[in-house]
């Protein structure tokens, strides 16, 4: 499902996956977490940061819709038969104002529904139990506790889905061709969001976003550059309808309006991992679009489509992008030094976004973006073994390797991670050990191994002489590799 951005958006989630249009999926771990957001983006901002906009340019508040047969009570709230659905009349003026806004053309009818919250949010937790294997949410609340990215004993899954309920303002779902709006919502968060999610719709019918933004193993990175440019898109062209251009919205203000509305609300105090993931698809994906705009008007958009962007450095970069610059192959870290019994049970590829979002936690937003600037290439991976003698008990840890552009870029990102954990490992309580390095353009860290109980308090269960040997392991594991099988989301 797709939700109405500034008004929502994926990590380091790299992130990315309740999210992604059906796919908790993000970017990566980071993004896991904005892909599990994916779907619920935070409110927009009522007054969008413009110059001269024209109140005379938003389309009227919608009316009351009237009484629908068979539409009956849809959980928290008990809405009314007569606001389960918008008049078909008003989807279809507003569809109108869209697609000449937009330039797609309108190819069928677009069903709608209001529901209470309640209702929303089981809706958006059945589709993640069908798109996300089982597990995949467990793994990654590991991989951001792992790089203390969330609290280590942090209610993943119950956090995301808790903020997804505070800030969601409706969604369009590719699998029924509907668009969904909560039921509570002021006049001009109705009015911003059925403008954004009737671009949704329109994407849906001229691209297939199901299809798109379905929930793929280890392709978060690929999947977070698409869910940006999903959003960005309809994030442009709903200011076109609204304020009669979205030239006129100040991108940097823009960035900060989104994080400031979730900071302040009732989910303020979820980790700024999972907040930034919620945001980044709206944010980047808005500065992408208008900077294609910029260049060729919603032609260079079209052509977007045609040729995706491949990894989120692309996304951010529009040079990288038009050379089509491909990730760096890095191979999966191993962990033969940690002993028997651990396998690999989640991997995947930050790439860029995530890598940013992963940063701000540990440095100032501008240390963080300029650090995570100079990505190349990326693989993670989170470890598990089984305690024979106690099934409740298992042990984790997590191995991830980055190769940089440059030497240079390489020591911009490792002072960003000394400055957060130092020159040599930490034995953390609950955690175990983490350690990292860099040499040239490669860094490595590695983290852990620490055990849960039956999935609750984690204590460490590594030393710092076991987490050194690991780490030289994962140093020699192969990077930059021009020849081969790429592994997901490299590049040659």
């Amino acid at each position: 499902m797709t939700e109405r951005g500034v008004g929502r958006g994926a990590a380091l989630a790299g992130s990315a996956a309740l999210a992604g249009s059906a796919a908790l999926a993000g970017s990566a771990a980071l993004a896991a977490a904005a892909l599990l957001v994916g779907c619920a983006p935070p409110a927009a901002p009522t007054a969008p940061p413009r110059a001269q906009a024209s109140s005379a340019a938003r389309p009227a508040a919608p009316a009351a819709a009237p009484p629908v047969e068979g539409a009956g009570p849809v959980g928290d709230g008990e809405v009314d038969e007569e606001e389960a659905r918008l008049t078909k009349e008003e989807v279809e003026r507003v569809l109108a104002r869209v697609a000449k806004a937009r330039g797609l053309p309108v190819l069928r009818d677009v069903r709608s529904q209001v529901l209470g919250r309640g209702e929303i949010l089981q809706r958006v937790r059945a589709h993640v139990e069908r798109e996300i294997p089982e597990g995949v949410l467990d793994h990654q609340r590991e991989a951001l506790a792992a790089l203390e990215l969330i609290p280590a004993d942090y209610d993943f899954a119950g956090g995301m889905y808790r903020l997804l309920e505070g800030r969601i303002a409706g969604f369009y779902e590719p699998e029924d061709q509907t668009m969904y709006l909560v039921d509570d919502l002021s006049e001009s968060e109705a009015e911003e969001t059925l403008a954004h999610e009737l671009v949704h719709a329109l994407q849906d019918q001229s691209f297939s976003l199901g299809d798109l933004l379905r929930f793929k193993a280890g392709d978060s990175d690929r999947l977070a550059a698409t869910h940006a440019l999903v959003e960005g898109e309809a994030m442009s062209a709903m200011f076109d309808v609204l304020v009669g251009s979205a030239f006129k919205v100040d991108e940097s203000m823009l960035r900060k309006l989104v994080a400031m509305s979730t900071a302040l609300s009732s989910v303020g105090d979820t980790p700024l991992v999972l907040q930034e993931s919620l945001g980044a698809p709206y944010t980047d994906g808005f500065s992408f679009v208008q900077g294609l705009r910029r260049q060729g008007g919603w032609a260079a958009v079209d052509a977007a489509w045609r040729a995706l962007p491949e990894t989120t450095e692309q996304l951010l970069h529009p040079d990288k992008l038009a050379a089509r610059e491909p990730a760096v192959e890095v191979a999966l870290p191993t962990a033969a030094a940690l002993g028997p019994g651990f396998r690999v049970v989640f991997d995947d590829v930050m790439g860029e976004q995530s890598l940013r979002i992963a940063f701000a936690a540990y440095a100032h937003g501008d240390a963080a973006v300029g650090a995570a600037a100079g990505w190349g290439g990326d693989r993670f991976a989170v470890l598990q073994r089984d305690d024979a003698q106690d099934p409740a008990r298992r042990e984790f840890a997590l191995a991830w390797r980055l190769r940089f552009d440059s030497a240079v870029d390489a020591a911009e990102a490792g002072k960003v991670i000394e400055r957060r954990f130092g020159k040599a490992c930490q034995r953390r309580p609950a955690l175990g050990p983490i350690a990292w390095t860099a040499r040239g353009s490669d860094m490595a860290i590695v983290a852990g191994p620490y055990a849960r109980r039956g999935g609750g308090e984690a204590s460490a269960a590594g030393t710092c002489a076991g987490a050194k040997t690991w780490l030289a392991e994962v140093m020699k594991g192969r990077a930059g590799v021009g020849a081969g099988k790429l592994a997901v989301g490299g590049k040659k």
